[in-house]
């Protein structure tokens, strides 16, 4: 028998090899007690998310992440509108980007979001998120313009009073909005730092706008008027309520308000994309809505 001299490895070729699963960190329910990681992780893309944000986030919305070695690297919360709900603050840390963890939270999203039988979602999407959300079904319904910097001093004619409660604001939407946002606007009124409201000769409230601190910026929203002159009114009482710098994200349909704010010194900053699921305009997406409560939540 010839003589067959074993190389190094060749035992270990022959034998067979088995990979080593990845385990992949899962998705879990994220619940207000991770509140100051939330807002860790928003910052660490840039955004200038407050504690304040995330209250209302934990309040109105199911809130999803992704831990890494102890570490939250990515989150995302589904806002609750009844059979309509909103895509809020999808987030992923710089080093966790790649690894398809936005796409697996946006699975477990949608998921929830058919349990809940939720036909329609919308988001506002970054440059960054829109091919994420496109692969998913999401398309272009509108488009919104942030508008920031401290506005001129007007004039306050007391039309406008302090809202008294969030029932009348949402009661107010109600009018025009195919969907329920009363757990967001509570949450939000609770966060107000100012509210306006006009009311009508019945005594009921006609409009309102609310106001909340974002560091030491005021942000302007939501905004729901039936008339541009309404809205001007709701936000003249405003400024005066929360003087300073402020941040409003109109829609960009609203081309004759986005003049008046740019007249009263406030400057385009950026263009972002209203994004829909499951229908062609977002219920929320009415005329009589002149400011987003925040892109968050549309």
């Amino acid at each position: 028998m010839p003589f067959v001299q074993n190389r190094p490895g060749l035992a270990d070729r022959r034998a067979p090899k088995y990979a080593q699963p990845v385990i992949e960190p899962a998705v879990v329910r994220l619940t207000a007690e991770t509140l100051p990681d939330n807002v860790a992780l928003s910052r660490s893309v840039g955004w200038q998310d407050t504690e304040s944000d995330w209250r209302v986030l934990h309040e109105a919305a199911t809130v999803f992440g992704v831990r890494s070695a102890g570490r939250l690297v990515a989150q995302v919360g589904l806002g609750d509108y009844g059979r309509a709900g909103t895509v809020a603050k999808m987030v992923v840390a710089p080093e966790a980007q790649g690894q398809k963890i936005g796409g697996r939270l946006m699975e477990t999203l949608l998921e929830e979001a058919e349990r809940r039988a939720m036909p329609v979602l919308g988001l506002v999407a970054t440059d960054a998120g829109r091919p994420l959300y496109e692969r998913r079904g999401f398309a272009a319904v509108g488009e919104t313009v942030v508008l920031v910097g401290t506005p001129a001093p007007l004039a306050f004619t007391g039309a406008a009073a302090p809202l008294a409660d969030a029932a009348a604001a949402a009661r107010v939407e109600g009018r025009w909005m195919d969907c329920s946002r009363a757990v967001l606007l509570g949450a939000r009124f609770r966060e107000a730092i100012a509210t306006s409201a006009l009311v009508g000769r019945d005594g009921g409230v006609r409009a309102f706008a609310m106001a909340t601190a974002q560091g030491p910026v005021a942000l302007i929203g939501p905004i729901v008027a039936e008339t541009e002159d309404e809205a001007r009114m709701l936000i003249t009482s405003l400024f005066q309520r929360a003087p300073g710098p402020v941040r409003i994200d109109v829609p960009a349909e609203h081309a004759g308000f986005r003049s008046w704010l740019q007249q009263l010194g406030l400057q385009e900053q950026v263009r972002r994309l209203e994004m829909a699921r499951g229908a062609a305009r977002l219920p929320w997406q009415v005329p009589q809505r002149f400011a987003l409560a925040s892109q968050a939540w549309g």
